[in-house]
């Protein structure tokens, strides 16, 4: 364990160790199979895909397919990994076990006319539900290993080079997704706004970006999946807020609250403008191992343009969770996470888990309070580290301006 790995997760290589120790520790602690050799498979695929970053703008990129029976002890991932909430870790890092992906190495320009792989993973890309899809190796990919872990995405199982991919059953593909992929004079965000309003889901959106197909014609280009997600979440919690930032103000303060695979959140709804910070406690023992160093990112008055590099990819997908709820409430605010990760969470599993947990806290009775005087007092004692959260970004913006500062200093 390093000082790095709290900044690292895995992902940099700062301890110049690899494979990841601590994501190689991981691994010994999911349950052994039986290993196989495949040299081709043909299976359902939940549906799935996997676009590398590795190489850009030459990278890999092809489906993943289930490689056993579906049965009550062995179920295929979903391809909605929101599906997984409420599961055990040791099944939700395991799962994707049972995955097989098949890539191919292409240009992040290539287009589908040019690629048969392509063409099949863009076709998994667009489907709404299962399909079942024949791979063909050009070398025995061992199966059976436990997976490997991104921060970002859902674990990875076994991987191989494909030489062939065919989609050999119906896919179901909706009018509004097969209208807007073939439609070549609509820019990427304007796409995802119309799949949206039709009800389409931001892990489907995601795997059509990383496909390639959004966005108008000759710009159009695979995107690594994990910053798909990001890019998916961070459209739509923007789109969100155009629509938010007008509502009429909260007029109280509301703590919402849920834990899930030993991930302990707060929500803080405030009135006011919009403001947004994240705040991630890593305790000792979770995954990463930090001594309880807390991270934060923030933004004011608008969606911040610059990446959130410390909390990265779970800023965006929180953010998305909560201005939701505002939406659906009707009323727009400010907003605080704090995000506390015990030694209860051994794996990485995705940032799906910050979404999903935040978008439950939202659905559960909070405590209201009518000052952020109360509403800190009330934190601060649940959370891990009650000083870096009584002096965060939030709990300290404008205390010296506001009416409410004057109205408490006079009570």
């Amino acid at each position: 364990m390093f000082a790095e790995c709290i900044d690292c997760r895995g992902t940099k290589g700062m301890c110049g160790i690899a494979p990841c120790p601590l994501l190689s520790e991981v691994k010994r602690r999911l349950p052994q199979r039986e290993e196989t050799i495949l040299s081709d498979m043909a299976g359902p695929s939940p549906p799935s895909l996997f676009v590398g970053r590795y190489g850009y703008p030459n990278i890999r990129a092809g489906p993943s397919v289930s490689w056993i029976q579906d049965s009550e002890d062995e179920k295929i991932s979903s391809g909605d990994p929101s599906e997984l909430f409420g599961k055990p870790l040791e099944e939700v890092a395991a799962r994707h076990a049972n995955l097989v992906t098949g890539s191919s190495k292409m240009a992040i320009n290539t287009e589908r006319e040019t690629n048969h792989i392509l063409e099949a993973t863009q076709v998994i890309a667009m489907s709404s539900s299962a399909v079942d899809v024949e791979l063909d190796f050009d070398r025995p990919v061992p199966i059976g290993s436990p997976p490997s872990f991104d921060t970002m995405s859902t674990p990875l199982g076994p991987a191989g080079h494909l030489v062939s991919a065919e989609v050999v059953s119906h896919a179901s593909i909706s009018s509004k997704v097969d209208s807007v992929a073939n439609e070549t004079d609509l820019l990427a965000n304007e796409a995802m706004k119309e799949l949206t309003s039709s009800g389409i889901g931001e892990a489907h959106i995601s795997r059509i970006l990383s496909s390639g197909l959004l966005g108008k014609e000759g710009k159009r280009k695979l995107v690594p999946t994990r910053w798909g997600i990001t890019a998916t979440d961070d459209t739509l919690s923007k789109q969100c807020w155009e629509r938010v930032r007008d509502l009429p103000s909260l007029d109280k303060y509301m703590v919402f609250e849920k834990t899930y695979l030993d991930n302990r959140f707060h929500v803080i709804l405030a009135p006011g403008l919009w403001a947004f910070q994240m705040l991630e406690a890593w305790c000792r023992g979770s995954v990463w191992g930090s001594n309880g160093q807390v991270l934060d990112d923030w933004e004011e008055m608008q969606p911040r343009s610059e990446y959130a590099h410390s909390i990265t990819g779970a800023y965006y997908a929180a953010r998305l969770a909560v201005l939701e709820h505002m939406e659906a409430i009707g009323r727009s605010g400010s907003c605080m996470v704090w995000r506390d990760i015990g030694p209860g969470y051994w794996a990485p599993v995705g940032v799906w888990l910050i979404r999903e947990t935040v978008r439950n806290a939202m659905k559960s009775k909070p405590t209201i309070f009518d000052t952020l005087a109360e509403t800190m007092s009330y934190l601060l004692q649940r959370v891990s580290s009650p000083e870096e959260a009584k002096l965060s970004w939030f709990a300290n913006r404008g205390r010296q301006t506001t009416l409410e500062t004057f109205g408490e200093a006079y009570s």
